[in-house]
């Protein structure tokens, strides 16, 4: 016993110190027992057993065992199930076999227990769906509310430096200076502030020669025509009243078409020409056209020459270019005896009877008449080349004048002759403004032609006139067309002289060449220079290429809108035009009412405010609807939508792409009792008509272009081109479409 411990010792020492001997010994241990395994079967049994033994109790006593051995089966069980389809085979065939050789009360107890489970999980996913449908709609609602408070708000905050109306996040609480009333608030554009906080003064500073004074009530008064006699420049240009659908041309917005001419005016001869009123009430209809020759009026309208005498007379107090005009001033007590001898004389022809006084009227005003015709006076008008006969000039609001009143014509041609002095050059002429429009400049100062101690460019010096808070320069539709056109004008001229900076290397004779012509017409060398100019193809072509670059560098658009202006239907909208009339806000408003202010406020109407998560980058094409309001075709994308990469892509990406779909997208009609408002809007707006337009039916008698109406889709989901590999493929596809 001594010995046998004595080398049991020596064995132990040897295999903690020498590694050599202890890896022998473990190779030859293992070699043994597995030898003894496969070769003794009751050693076998008494290690299998044991352990069974010892893994049944770690997997009693161990929870993380336990859920780790589950997870483990589970996942081999399913890999053999769908890898290997016998295993599937056996496995559907075992439980076939249990459930018909069990007995029918098991089945009928199974049955029941497993209606009943699919009754309870029914009814608490219904319940959950009522929840989530609940706060859903809690959540719409309360982000609807706090949209139309937003909406509420429009371009009324006005900068104390510029005197711009802007909306609230382009404005800045003014707070560096100070004033007495701390009840008022104080209110300053970003750029304005930006600019001070230099020390430099805002080039649309009011203080930088913008300031226009006050317009007298004697120009308030006066109708179009009457402020064209007053001008000493006229801007001809074709302004048309864009109609469409029931809005007709009397209550439509304004357009214009060509170009526009501006001729020198002699007011005076204009004025001594006009007949002499009787009364302060006398009205006149007054025809002006561009030359004597042309059939076409121009504008034909009813004036009042003594408030156009009054209007001068105020303007040679005022206007520094009118101080040479004389105006010979009316007295009202020759007025008055005047119109009371024919008065008189009138009164002395009664005659008792009803038929002898209507005759007796009638003879009164054809003798009026014929002598308005003989005391008629034309003046001749300077050639214009670029003339536009165009009938459609007579406003529908003046054509029933014709019919309506029976009043004697007096026809005036504008009248000067400028032939001998007519220059054409590129730059327009300095101050034209100010005495193309002075009722709308009485001083004539703050036109752009001013000598400012800070230069204004032109784009700025636009802005500050038409967004200002003095809305007489946004509501005057001439105004609006003549500073567009100047600006189209300017941008022209600016990308001629950059082209002529550009030095072709060529030739007088290569560019007489067709050939040489054709190939820079092939390239896009003649028509460069108008990119600069908005709505050019030109233009259009480099927008083009920007969007590409877009797409190359952010992807395909999360989504893409097209927006229409329902100015007519927005309440927040007219009332945001009612505040900046100065009248009071209603319940509701007339149609006649609504187009009245649409008109008056051509530039507010046309002013930009999104929502659709947050926008990382965007693209716009605007176009102007037929009616004359914006009309947007617009992809944009949004931050953390997820990317469509193609057929290539994988299953869990589609399925969250359709999640976001359904998040903002909807095809549901909401009933009555969800939401009345919005259920009336999608009926009127949001429905394709059932009566296809010609243009539908433009290559097929009963078949829609656009393919209305389409098949109903209870789901969302990816639609993918279909491959097509043989010709009966395509065939069936050429049906399908």
């Amino acid at each position: 016993m001594q010995q046998k411990e004595r080398i049991k010792k020596h064995i132990l020492l040897k295999h903690h110190k020498n590694t050599k001997f202890r890896v022998e010994n473990n190779t030859h241990a293992s070699r043994h027992i597995l030898n003894k395994y496969h070769n003794d079967t009751i050693f076998r049994n008494e290690i299998k057993t044991r352990s069974k033994i010892d893994i049944l109790n770690k997997y009693h006593n161990n929870s993380d065992f336990r859920t780790q051995y589950k997870a483990r089966s589970k996942q081999q069980v399913s890999k053999k199930y769908k890898s290997d389809p016998t295993i599937r085979l056996k496995t559907i065939e075992r439980a076939m076999n249990w459930y018909h050789k069990n007995n029918t009360l098991m089945r009928q107890s199974s049955r029941r227990l497993y209606k009943q489970r699919r009754r309870i999980l029914k009814k608490y996913t219904v319940r959950q769906s009522h929840k989530c449908a609940d706060k859903h709609r809690n959540l719409h609602m309360n982000n609807l509310n706090r949209f139309r408070q937003i909406i509420r708000e429009g371009p009324d905050y006005i900068c104390i430096s510029c005197r711009l109306a802007l909306f609230r996040n382009q404005e800045h609480i003014q707070s560096y200076f100070n004033y007495s009333s701390t009840i008022e608030k104080k209110w300053i554009c970003k750029l304005c502030s930006d600019k001070i906080k230099k020390r430099q003064m805002p080039s649309r500073a009011i203080v930088n020669k913008l300031k226009v004074c006050e317009v007298p009530s004697e120009l308030k008064k006066l109708n179009n025509l009457e402020k064209h006699l007053i001008a000493l420049r006229l801007p001809f240009m074709k302004i048309v009243n864009l109609t469409s659908g029931k809005v007709s041309s009397r209550f439509a917005q304004k357009g214009t078409k060509g170009p526009l001419h501006c001729v020198p005016s002699d007011v005076q001869d204009t004025v001594t020409t006009l007949p002499r009123a009787v009364d302060k009430s006398m009205m006149v209809r007054l025809q002006l056209k561009r030359r004597l020759k042309y059939k076409a009026v121009w504008e034909e309208q009813l004036i009042n020459p003594n408030n156009v005498r009054d209007a001068l007379f105020i303007l040679t107090k005022m206007h520094p270019a009118y101080k040479n005009i004389k105006i010979n001033e009316i007295n009202d007590n020759y007025l008055t005896s005047d119109h009371e001898k024919a008065f008189e004389n009138n009164s002395d022809s009664v005659v008792g009877s009803m038929d002898v006084d209507i005759i007796e009227e009638e003879n009164l005003i054809e003798e009026t008449q014929l002598c308005n015709e003989n005391r008629l006076k034309t003046l001749a008008l300077g050639d214009i080349d670029n003339t536009i006969n165009s009938d459609e000039e007579i406003d529908e609001d003046d054509k029933d004048i014709r019919t309506k009143y029976n009043i004697g014509t007096d026809s005036c041609i504008q009248p000067c002759d400028f032939n001998d002095f007519l220059v054409f050059d590129k730059q327009p002429y300095k101050t034209i403004e100010a005495l193309a429009f002075s009722h709308l400049f009485p001083d004539g100062q703050g036109s752009y032609d001013e000598e400012r101690e800070i230069d204004q460019k032109w784009k700025e010096y636009c802005k500050a006139r038409l967004l200002s808070s003095d809305s007489r320069f946004a509501a005057n539709s001439s105004y609006i067309f003549y500073l567009q056109y100047l600006e189209d004008l300017k941008q022209v001229y600016s990308g001629i002289n950059i082209a002529f900076r550009k030095k072709l290397p060529m030739n007088a004779k290569q560019s007489l060449d067709e050939v040489q012509m054709k190939f820079l017409m092939n390239k896009d060398m003649i028509y460069r220079h108008l990119q600069c100019v908005r709505g050019s193809p030109q233009y259009w072509h480099q927008r083009l290429k920007d969007l590409f670059e877009m797409t190359r560098q952010l992807g395909f658009p999360t989504f893409f809108i097209t927006l229409s202006c329902a100015d007519l239907r927005w309440k927040e909208f007219i009332d945001t035009f009612v505040r900046h009339s100065g009248c009071v806000i209603k319940e509701s408003y007339t149609f006649e009412e609504k187009t009245k202010l649409l008109r008056a406020n051509p530039v507010l109407a046309t002013r930009g405010a999104w929502c659709l998560g947050k926008v990382v980058d965007w693209f716009a094409r605007i176009e102007m609807q037929l009616q004359g309001s914006p009309h947007s075709h617009m992809p944009i994308w949004v931050e953390g939508a997820p990317k469509y990469n193609g057929p290539q892509t994988d299953e869990k990406t589609r399925e969250e792409i359709v999640k976001f779909c359904n998040k903002y997208i909807t095809t549901r009609f909401p009933s009555l009792d969800e939401d009345a408002e919005l259920h009336n809007s999608i009926k009127e707006v949001q429905n394709h008509s059932r009566n296809h337009s010609k243009r539908c039916l433009k290559y097929h008698k009963t078949l829609c272009v656009f393919g209305f109406p389409r098949s109903v889709s209870r789901r969302t989901f990816i639609c993918e081109p279909i491959k097509v590999d043989n010709d009966d493929e395509k065939q069936r596809c050429k049906k399908i479409k």
